[in-house]
C-alpha cells in the first residue's frame, strides 16, 4: 500500500497555521504615551506581555497587575487592577482598602509604584557617617515632611498632600566576613529595630519603613549586574515577592517615621568588613478620591476596578466605575525604556 502524499494545499495551510501560532506566541509590546502610570512608566517606555499573550483572555486578573485594557471611551489604556469581582474598594487616608481592610503591597509592587524622595532641605538632611569621609557604617534621617509631588509632572497647579508611607533603601557591601562568620545589620524605624545576619560576602539591599499601615522590612542579595542597572524603581534591583517583616503600624504614631541603618562592626575584628554603599529614601503613592469626592465603589461580579499609579494624571475607575473583565486585553510587566537604549 502506497503512502499518502500531502497536497500542496495542505502544506500551505499547515505553514500558515505554524506562522499564526508563532506570531500569537510572541510577546506583544505597547508604547506609553501619558503620565497616568508614573513614575514607573513614562512616555516613550515600551511594555511587553509574556509569551503567548492570547492566554490572558482566558484568565482572571490578579491584584496589582498592570493590564492593557479598553477604556470607557473605547481607547486603549494601561492601568493597574486593584479591585477584583465582587469586592468593595475604598480609599482611606491615602491607602487602598478592600472590603474595609488596607491592602499591603509587596516589595515588587512598591518598586513599581513608589517614588524616590528628593534630597531634603539642608536643615532636614540626614546626618551620619555616610556623609563624612571614610567608610560608612551608620546612617540616620527621616522624620521630615514628604509630599506627593512628581518631578515628571508638567507644570500645572495642584494641591500637594503629605505622604506617611516612607522608608529607606540601603545597599551594603560585604567585602569579607569577620571571625564570627557573619555581619550584623540593623534597620531602625522609629522605636523598632529590625536585625539581619549576613553570612556571605557580596552586595545586599535592605529596605524598611512604613507602608499601607504596616511596619515593613526585607533584605536580599543583589545580582552581580545591579551596580550597572539604570532602573527607575525606588528600590534596588530585583526585590522579592514577600516582606521579611510586616506588622501593623502603631495607631497612635503620627507623621513620617524616623529612619536609621547601622552595620554593626565586630568588636574583636580589625579593619572594615562591610560598609554602607548607598542610601535612598522612598515614598509610596498616595491614593486620591474621585473629582466628585467619592471614596468607595462596589465592583460587579464580572468586573474589576483599575487605577493609575499617578492619580492626579489618571482617568480610571474613579471616573468610569468598574471595568468589565471583557475589556481587559493583556497583562504587562517587562519594560524597555527608551532612555536606556540611547
Amino acid at each position: 500500500m502506497r503512502g499518502m502524499q500531502p497536497s500542496p494545499r495542505w502544506i500551505a495551510t499547515g505553514a500558515a497555521l505554524a506562522v499564526a501560532l508563532l506570531v500569537g506566541a510572541w510577546p506583544a509590546t505597547f508604547v506609553i504615551d501619558g503620565l497616568s502610570m508614573a513614575p514607573g512608566l513614562l512616555p516613550g517606555d515600551v511594555v511587553a506581555t509574556g509569551l503567548c499573550p492570547f492566554r490572558d483572555r482566558f484568565r482572571r486578573p490578579r491584584r496589582h497587575e498592570r493590564w492593557v485594557l479598553r477604556a470607557a471611551d473605547g481607547t486603549p489604556a494601561i492601568k493597574r487592577v486593584v479591585g477584583l469581582p465582587g469586592e468593595r474598594v475604598s480609599i482611606a487616608a491615602g491607602d487602598l482598602a478592600i472590603d474595609g481592610r488596607v491592602v499591603l503591597k509587596s516589595p515588587r509592587v512598591l518598586g513599581e509604584m513608589g517614588s524616590i524622595v528628593p534630597e531634603p532641605p539642608a536643615a532636614a538632611r540626614p546626618g551620619g557617617a555616610s556623609r563624612g569621609g571614610g567608610p560608612a557604617h551608620r546612617w540616620a534621617g527621616g522624620g521630615f515632611e514628604v509630599l506627593d509631588e512628581q518631578p515628571v509632572e508638567p507644570e500645572r497647579s495642584r494641591v500637594l498632600l503629605s505622604v506617611r508611607d516612607v522608608g529607606l533603601a540601603v545597599v551594603v557591601r560585604v567585602d569579607r566576613l569577620p571571625p564570627e562568620g557573619f555581619i550584623r545589620v540593623a534597620a531602625g524605624v522609629d522605636e523598632t529595630v529590625v536585625p539581619w545576619r549576613v553570612a556571605a560576602s557580596g552586595r545586599y539591599a535592605f529596605v524598611a519603613g512604613r507602608l499601607d499601615g504596616h511596619l515593613v522590612a526585607v533584605a536580599w542579595p543583589l545580582p552581580a549586574a545591579a551596580a550597572a542597572s539604570r532602573a527607575r524603581s525606588c528600590l534596588p534591583a530585583d526585590p522579592p515577592r514577600q516582606w521579611d517583616l510586616a506588622e501593623p503600624w502603631p495607631a497612635d504614631a503620627a507623621g513620617p517615621p524616623r529612619l536609621a541603618l547601622e552595620v554593626v562592626r565586630p568588636v574583636a575584628a580589625a579593619g572594615d568588613h562591610a560598609v554602607i554603599e548607598r542610601v535612598g529614601l522612598w515614598r509610596d503613592g498616595l491614593h486620591r478620591p474621585a473629582a466628585d469626592g467619592a471614596l468607595a465603589w462596589q465592583v460587579g461580579p464580572e468586573a474589576c476596578f483599575v487605577l493609575g499609579d499617578f492619580p492626579s494624571a489618571s482617568r480610571d475607575s474613579r471616573h468610569w466605575g468598574d471595568v468589565p473583565l471583557a475589556a481587559l486585553r493583556h497583562a504587562v510587566g517587562n519594560t524597555s525604556r527608551r532612555a536606556d537604549r540611547e
